[in-house]
């Protein structure tokens, strides 16, 4: 099975940024910014939305998505990203900037640069350098057919993890979740997701220059990690978790298997006692093999990646 195609990577990642003295400007700009912009359609009587209300920091336009859980969003032309900003004054338990970079930005320019862009251009004056992470999904896209897989050939090591959602046909399954926040795994049919989604033509055209062949099945593995689950493993910034990523990746593995039913006695199936059975071989090989080397090599020079943002 080793010609078996895959690629290794991180699907989504949030995280905050801390911010310095010369926050209180910024906010307060941000805030001016919209309210100047909302006067200018209501004296001209205009009709608006909140994507009608772009504002710009360091001369990136940023387009308002509204306001939730006391934060302003924001998401770039592009949609490369969201960013929440809120008031330092309010909710002093939680940092003030507040990132989610999305998969269009992930799978188009790199996550490196997204990261590097968005804290030393779009943020540089306004922040400390310490970006305490929230949440990271890692994931292998593998030109693979999990349809065959049932809940039944999951083993987890914590009962928590134990929660399992089934979604399919009676013949395959597309979709199953295993566990439940901070730490859940979804393995589903990539393709079938991608039928509905705005980042058809782009997710096609990266898996294209990965080598997939399109025409045959395509599954993700993925593993949405929480900061309290990070938390216990030393993980509580952006730093520390790319040091740690590829280790996570396989511990996670390990934590939720894929198992060989065939590999198991009678006497343990009829006990469910399927911790002793043999990990399915096409798990051992993503788990041995994860690494996100290549996966981070991609960066683009900031000046081109600002103008091309812009």
């Amino acid at each position: 099975m080793k010609n078996i195609k895959k690629i290794f990577g991180i699907d989504s990642l949030y995280y905050f940024c801390e911010s310095n003295d010369d926050y209180d400007d910024l906010y307060l700009d941000i805030l001016d910014q919209i309210e100047d912009i909302k006067g200018k359609f209501l004296k001209k009587e205009i009709e608006f939305e909140n994507k009608d209300i772009v504002i710009r920091i360091n001369e990136i336009p940023l387009h308002l998505l509204g306001k939730a859980e006391g934060f302003h969003w924001f998401i770039d032309t592009n949609e490369y990203f969201k960013i929440g900003f809120k008031d330092r004054y309010k909710n002093r338990g939680l940092n003030d900037i507040r990132v989610q970079l999305q998969g269009v930005g992930i799978y188009s320019i790199g996550i490196k640069s997204l990261i590097e862009f968005i804290n030393k251009v779009l943020l540089k004056e306004y922040i400390t350098g310490y970006y305490p992470i929230t949440r990271a999904d890692l994931n292998c896209f593998i030109q693979y057919d999990f349809g065959f897989v049932t809940k039944e050939m999951f083993v987890s090591k914590k009962q928590k993890y134990s929660t399992i959602r089934e979604i399919g046909s009676s013949t395959t399954t597309q979709t199953l979740y295993i566990g439940k926040e901070p730490f859940k795994l979804r393995l589903y049919d990539k393709k079938e997701e991608l039928k509905k989604s705005k980042k058809k033509d782009l997710m096609y055209e990266y898996f294209l220059n990965n080598e997939f062949d399109i025409e045959q099945p395509i599954f993700n593995i993925e593993f949405e990690i929480h900061r309290v689950h990070l938390k216990l493993f030393g993980i509580d910034s952006l730093d520390s978790f790319f040091e740690q990523a590829v280790n996570l990746f396989k511990i996670c593995m390990e934590d939720i298997r894929l198992i060989d039913i065939n590999s198991l006695s009678n006497n343990a199936i009829e006990h469910n006692n399927k911790r002793r059975a043999n990990t399915l071989s096409i798990w051992e090989e993503i788990k041995n093999e994860f690494t996100l080397k290549d996966f981070l090599q991609s960066s683009l020079p900031l000046e081109r990646l600002k103008r091309k943002i812009s």
